[in-house]
């Protein structure tokens, strides 16, 4: 009988463990955000799971942030440094990010749905599985991106000005 407790409890533990270590969580510095919403500097800083919405992000320096799964929708990221960026999982719908430099960025599985890329620098940005539903990339420097999986690409704007990115 006791054998049998210590079994199912061990069990238990074994289980918990398991999600544990395959659930990933994200958990913004607050320190970081702080700083960010202050001085729109915070390169390399840990933002990940942050709600950044609706700011005003104009020319900030996130150069190598950690923005995994944060929400930056409707935010004014114009002309912001974003060069090696992690926004994997990232709601960035209606963002704007004119202007910015996202080289090198990872936005794989991001949303980007009606993001604004004009003149965006997205030099060797991956977009694998990203939906980028009415995105425009007018004028946008997209040399060497990765767009496997990107979804939504019939509907996004491309370089060119025209409707439909190849994917």
């Amino acid at each position: 009988m006791l054998a049998e407790i210590r079994l199912k409890t061990l069990t238990v533990a074994i289980i918990f463990s398991f999600i544990g270590l395959t659930t990933p969580i994200y958990a913004e510095n607050p320190d970081h955000v702080a700083k960010l919403k202050k001085t729109k500097q915070c390169p390399g800083c840990d933002l990940s799971g942050a709600d950044l919405s609706k700011l005003n992000l104009k020319n900030a320096n996130l150069k190598g942030a950690n923005l995994r799964s944060a929400n930056l929708r409707e935010s004014n990221l114009l002309q912001a440094d974003l060069e090696g960026a992690i926004l994997t999982g990232a709601n960035l719908g209606s963002a704007n990010l004119i202007g910015a430099n996202l080289k090198n960025a990872k936005l794989n599985s991001a949303y980007l749905g009606g993001v604004k890329f004009m003149d965006a620098n997205l030099t060797g940005a991956s977009l694998a599985n990203a939906d980028i539903w009415d995105a425009n990339f007018t004028g946008a420097d997209m040399s060497g991106v990765i767009l496997n999986g990107t979804q939504s690409c019939g509907g996004a704007i491309a370089p060119d000005g025209s409707r439909g990115i190849r994917c």
